[in-house]
């Protein structure tokens, strides 16, 4: 079995966007937990930046989350209170730690020339 992990990073604009972004983001991510397909999500933060993460047991199951009202609200939402937002699906064979979940973010950014990304990781 390989787990689809939806994960996005972020850097807020200014502090007080954090009520704006972080609290809706929650929001999201316990709709997305209540899904059966769902088998993590969280937010935490690693240095200056915001991961919104959710692991699923499949990708199709992820992409039918993702084009729902509730997140896609949050992805415009977050495109105008974001310094930088960058959001990648990986793919693990076994459940992520917040550690290995970074570094796939990381290893996407690297890869991807800021391809897919909005405004510039500080």
């Amino acid at each position: 079995i390989m787990f689809t992990a939806a994960i996005g990073g972020m850097q807020l604009a200014r502090r007080r966007d954090y009520f704006k972004i972080i609290l809706p983001a929650i929001k999201v991510l316990r709709s997305a937990k209540s899904n059966p397909a769902c088998v993590r999500a969280e937010i935490f933060k690693s240095g200056r930046v915001y991961f919104a993460v959710s692991i699923w047991k499949n990708e199709t199951e992820m992409k039918a989350f993702a084009q729902g009202g509730l997140h896609g609200k949050l992805a415009d939402l977050a495109m105008e209170n974001m310094k930088f937002f960058h959001n990648h699906t990986h793919f693990f064979a076994a459940v992520p730690t917040k550690k290995e979940i970074v570094a796939a973010w990381h290893t996407a950014m690297n890869l991807r020339n800021g391809e897919g990304t909005f405004g510039k990781l500080v």
